[in-house]
């Protein structure tokens, strides 16, 4: 079972990573909550914020397929330590960022400092491994 999940995740990681990326980057183009959508730092009525809804969609459709070739050609010339660490950074971001939560916390420092310790020595993750 966790062989056949890590096979899934190598022959997908440039999806994955893509994924990845655009949920980090969509998250950080506006703001939507109950009663309210926040774009560029200002409120918006429903009719903006559909017109930057599907403008943000559309400019995601257009980017997604150049992320993911830039993925897909940098994989093989990253070492899997900082791969991992480059996911731990991103995915704290991304889950401070849509939770609003503090992104320099006493949890996620942590998970920070292993990610950049990660992307600046990949090798240790063979000392744990």
């Amino acid at each position: 079972m966790v062989a056949e999940a890590l096979q899934y995740v190598s022959n997908h990681l440039d999806t994955i990573m893509t994924g990845l990326t655009m949920a980090v980057v969509g998250i950080s183009v506006y703001e939507a909550r109950d009663g309210f959508f926040l774009f560029n730092g200002d409120f918006r009525g429903k009719y903006g914020a559909l017109l930057i809804f599907v403008g943000t969609l559309f400019g995601a459709s257009l980017i997604t397929p150049m992320v993911g070739n830039l993925w897909e050609q940098a994989l093989p010339h990253i070492p899997p330590g900082q791969l991992l660490g480059t996911i731990l950074v991103l995915g704290m971001l991304g889950v401070n960022k849509a939770a609003e939560w503090n992104f320099f916390d006493i949890k996620s420092l942590p998970i920070y400092g292993l990610g950049v310790v990660l992307i600046a020595n990949p090798e240790l993750i063979h000392t744990v491994a």
